[in-house]
């Protein structure tokens, strides 16, 4: 018997169209998949076929062994929270949490002593006798994620959940998804997203939807360092999409050198994310292959971003991103070597 949830070649129609196709996917329990896909490819229609609000026109749903494909959405153990969820203005807030467990018949007191531990976890104890309406956009959605975990589903499904925050209360309030989400009796759990990086900071394993179906489903490292097609790359947006030549023995040529590769003889690029290309300040102001051997570039812009430095940089034409080397300060205009860890740059066929 497999734990969490499985969908089995789910196929979901758009009116008279295949939306999405042969879908399958394996939650187990405790993990965390992140869905991640352009809009209107379907990840919406997908979370509510899994949660019994619209149908599979074929295909499965089963959780924890059991096939819920026609049952009720009622009764399935499966938690869809929205975007923008919506609490109960007449109850306090620690009775919102408790409520799940009152409608299966839990008494109001073991109802509010659950709801009470499932509030400290995610640090709004303090808050539990108040109004919903007192309490800030974060606060609110802290509270019905304790309360989607009140009934201890086996499958969460979290549509968005960060979307209409802003910076500082989508910190806050994936922090919290984390902290609820942490313990043995975690469910198995689906979040959409479109932010990549929000997406591999708290997924275990993330699902690229195109054109109808799964193109790739990995963990977070190996989806960015060896994405599965130029479509998924160029979907990620990683950064250095760079035209190359494989001959077929085992050797592509591109702008940053050469490479390994199995692919046969034909047209090829090499991806890969900016902080696998790292620049050196150089001596000389020649672009091109330095005396050892490393390719040389001149920086076009540097870029301030939360993370750290980019360098955008330009070789035979084609840009790039690439990182300072050891701290280093650039200006547009300089000439740098570029040091490649081969062991990330990825080579694929070209499709386009």
């Amino acid at each position: 018997m497999q734990d969490g949830l499985v969908v089995r070649d789910g196929t979901i129609m758009f009116g008279a169209r295949e939306g999405l196709r042969r879908v399958s996917l394996h939650v187990r329990a405790g993990e965390r998949l992140a869905l991640v896909g352009p809009s209107g490819v379907g990840k919406t229609s997908l979370l509510r076929a899994i949660a019994g609000l619209d149908s599979l026109a074929t295909g499965s749903v089963v959780v924890n062994g059991v096939d819920l494909t026609n049952v009720a959405a009622e009764r399935r153990s499966i938690v869809y929270l929205h975007q923008s969820p919506s609490l109960f203005p007449h109850l306090s807030v620690q009775d919102n949490v408790g409520f799940p467990l009152e409608i299966r018949g839990a008494a109001r007191r073991d109802a509010r002593m659950r709801a009470g531990g499932l509030l400290e976890r995610v640090h709004m104890s303090e808050f539990a006798h108040r109004a919903p309406s007192t309490l800030s956009g974060g606060q609110r959605h802290r509270v019905a994620l304790a309360r989607a975990l009140a009934a201890s589903p086996s499958v969460l499904l979290l549509d968005e959940p960060f979307a209409a925050l802003d910076p500082a209360l989508r910190s806050e309030v994936r922090s919290a998804v984390l902290a609820l989400l942490a313990d043995d009796h975690a469910p198995a759990t689906i979040l959409v997203t479109h932010d990549i990086d929000e997406a591999v900071s708290i997924a275990h394993s993330v699902a690229v939807l195109l054109d109808g179906t799964v193109a790739q489903h990995a963990t977070p490292m190996a989806l960015l360092s060896h994405p599965a097609s130029l479509a998924v790359a160029k979907f990620l947006g990683l950064p250095n999409v760079l035209p190359a030549v494989s001959y077929g023995a085992g050797v592509v040529t591109s702008p940053l050198g050469t490479f390994a590769s199995p692919l046969a003889a034909g047209s090829a690029v090499v991806v890969s994310r900016a902080d696998a290309i790292r620049a050196q300040h150089v001596a000389t102001h020649q672009v091109g292959l330095s005396a050892n051997g490393l390719p040389q570039a001149r920086i076009v812009a540097v870029h301030e971003r939360v993370g750290g430095v980019v360098l955008r940089v330009c070789i035979d034409t084609y840009e790039l991103s690439a990182v300072p080397f050891d701290g280093a300060s650039f200006a547009p205009g300089d000439v740098v070597a570029l040091h490649v860890d081969r062991a990330r740059i990825h080579v694929l066929l070209n499709t386009t």
